[in-house]
């Protein structure tokens, strides 16, 4: 790549992975442009595409339009109701015949359940190939299987949607499953699951964070913005980390990040 050039990246589906990398390569290169370059960020040309008629779909709408109102200020394009149909190596095609040039192409876009439990013909499944299951985490056609996390659809009763694919519903399927299975295995009736909303958080970079709180408590359903927001966003970050490592190995990861940004110099001299 010559040096003048401009960078055309394009990221496919404006979830939460999509929005937080987009937000990210802004600030990878508004960190670069200290280095000398003040040009850089302004040769960035991200385009951010969702089939969709907005863009975090699965999040509340308060932090959704004020996604896309900051990632518009960082210079991104958002295109909604962009169908993809084909990529070549110039950018992608879109279902209306027109397509979007790129040099870096990007896929964060849809979750699709793997294995055969979810393609066997005899369990039904949607088109993402998720197993559809009942609010008992059991299949649809037979109690035996269970589904819970990204590889399984659940709608429950009164419910328009099934539950989006999160860490938060895969998290509490989990502990429903786990703490009823044992008692199921010796003939006990398995109660439905039921799912807490507890909030939902996106953050992009250090430039904004948003979010919503549960439906529960004093203030419920609030939406939250800025650094509330992103110190609710890295509070979260480490409860993640507590439940993989444990407290004791989550403590050491917390001191080496500590410790590694104390002793790293702010800036590159050579």
């Amino acid at each position: 790549m010559v040096r003048d050039e401009g960078l055309r990246v394009a990221i496919v589906g404006a979830g939460a992975t999509g929005v937080e990398l987009s937000a990210e390569l802004c600030s990878l290169l508004d960190q670069a442009a200290g280095y000398g370059d003040k040009a850089i960020r302004q040769r960035l040309q991200l385009s951010l595409i969702e089939s969709g008629p907005r863009i975090l779909a699965a999040f509340p709408e308060p932090v959704a339009a004020s996604s896309a109102e900051q990632l518009s200020r960082l210079g991104v394009q958002i295109h909604t109701s962009a169908r993809v149909v084909g990529a070549d190596a110039g950018g992608f095609l879109l279902g209306d015949g027109s397509r979007i040039d790129a040099d870096l192409l990007v896929w964060a876009a849809g979750v699709k359940g793997q294995g055969q439990a979810a393609t066997a013909d005899t369990l039904q499944a949607n088109r993402s190939g998720q197993l559809l299951i009942a609010p008992s985490l059991q299949s649809l056609d037979d109690p035996q299987i269970f589904g819970l996390g990204d590889c399984a659809s659940l709608t429950l009763p009164g419910s328009e949607r099934p539950l989006p694919p999160t860490a938060q519903v895969a998290n509490q399927q989990a502990r429903h499953l786990a703490k009823h299975l044992g008692a199921w295995l010796n003939n006990a009736p398995l109660p439905d699951f039921s799912f807490q909303d507890l909030g939902a958080l996106v953050s992009l970079s250090q430039y904004n964070a948003f979010g919503t709180l549960g439906k529960f408590g004093f203030f419920k359903g609030g939406f939250i913005r800025g650094r509330f927001a992103q110190l609710s966003h890295v509070f979260l970050y480490r409860q993640h980390q507590v439940g993989l490592h444990g407290v004791p190995r989550a403590s050491g990861l917390w001191l080496a990040e500590k410790i590694n940004n104390w002793v790293r110099p702010s800036i590159r001299l050579s």
